[in-house]
């Protein structure tokens, strides 16, 4: 869904000023679009989980036990080149299945090295982390007394806190990126109905499935509002205006979704509901699967026992 053409263009006609040229867009505007990614990302990730791939025709449950499997292993091995042999081996597997590559690395290594990083940064100095300087920043020329605390007279980065961090990094990125490949190459139904063969509390599995699908309804009414509201203003309403909308379109979204829930709940105890929910097409696990997981859980203990031998 995308905004129609008229809607997006600029037109001098149409600006306060009465001057020409590019009009920058507005709040309302940047909603909308952002509303319309998100529609479109979330069809786009059903629609490759419906593809005929290698992941996509394992059962759900097979998947989930190598997932927690895997981010066991992942975690704790010590080296570097394992890890990273083990993401490249994930990257052609993905590729394997018809997920798309460019999607995979980047949803994972364009935001976990910054959150990470900032979390790690501390620990690559020797303040914080002693061990084998490696560049050192500043030379006080003395020990720098902050308080009760007595610090080395060199700020530096040490080897130690380096090869940590980036271990770290590693660790989140390849862990973040299995289970990445695991939502683009499962549907969010077949996932649920995974977690409630595992006991997964049954009011958990619900609250999720209701979640997911009702979250479409309403963030279809949210585009809507925006839609109507920027048909009627053209987009011309000043800035504390369109944020007085914002709040009041919250405030009757909320209402609208509380509304919706009890209308909901009703109509599904109605109909027979009683708190379990009930699947028409059942699953049975094949050979197939079996085999992928016996494969999935022997290269793992490889990976563990390769890791201890290099560990010395």
């Amino acid at each position: 869904m995308e905004l129609p053409s008229w809607l997006s263009e600029t037109n001098s006609a149409l600006c306060r000023c009465g001057r020409g040229g590019r009009r920058k867009g507005n709040f309302i505007e940047k909603t909308l679009q952002d509303i319309v990614a998100f529609l479109r990302e979330s069809v786009f990730s059903e629609e490759i989980a419906m593809r005929q791939g290698f992941l996509q025709n394992l059962d759900s449950r097979v998947k989930v036990i190598a997932l927690v499997f895997l981010l066991v292993v992942v975690n704790l091995s010590l080296h570097l080149s394992l890890l990273w042999a083990f993401y490249f081996i994930l990257l052609a597997v993905a590729v394997f299945s018809h997920l798309p590559l460019r999607q995979v690395v980047a949803r994972v290594w364009l935001i976990i090295p910054l959150f990470t990083g900032i979390m790690v940064l501390p620990s690559l100095f020797n303040w914080a982390l002693p061990g084998q300087p490696l560049w050192v920043i500043w030379d006080f020329g003395h020990s720098v007394n902050l308080g009760p605390l007595s610090l080395p007279s060199t700020l530096a980065v040490t080897k130690q806190g380096l090869m940590g961090g980036i271990m770290l990094i590693s660790r989140v990125g390849i862990s973040v990126s299995l289970a990445v490949v695991l939502t683009l190459s499962t549907r969010w139904m077949d996932f649920l109905r995974s977690l409630r063969s595992f006991f997964v509390p049954k009011i958990f599995i619900v609250t999720l499935e209701m979640t997911y699908r009702y979250i479409f309804i309403l963030i279809t009414a949210m585009e809507e509002m925006f839609l109507a509201r920027k048909a009627r203003d053209a987009g011309q309403s000043p800035s504390k205006e369109q944020r007085r909308f914002v709040a009041v379109a919250a405030g009757g979204l909320l209402g609208k979704s509380q509304q919706m829930s009890e209308e909901v709940y009703w109509a599904m105890t109605a109909r027979g509901y009683t708190g379990e929910i009930r699947i028409l097409k059942r699953s049975r696990l094949g050979w197939q699967d079996g085999i992928i997981l016996l494969l999935v859980i022997l290269a793992g203990l490889i990976m563990f026992v390769a890791d201890k031998i290099l560990s010395g």
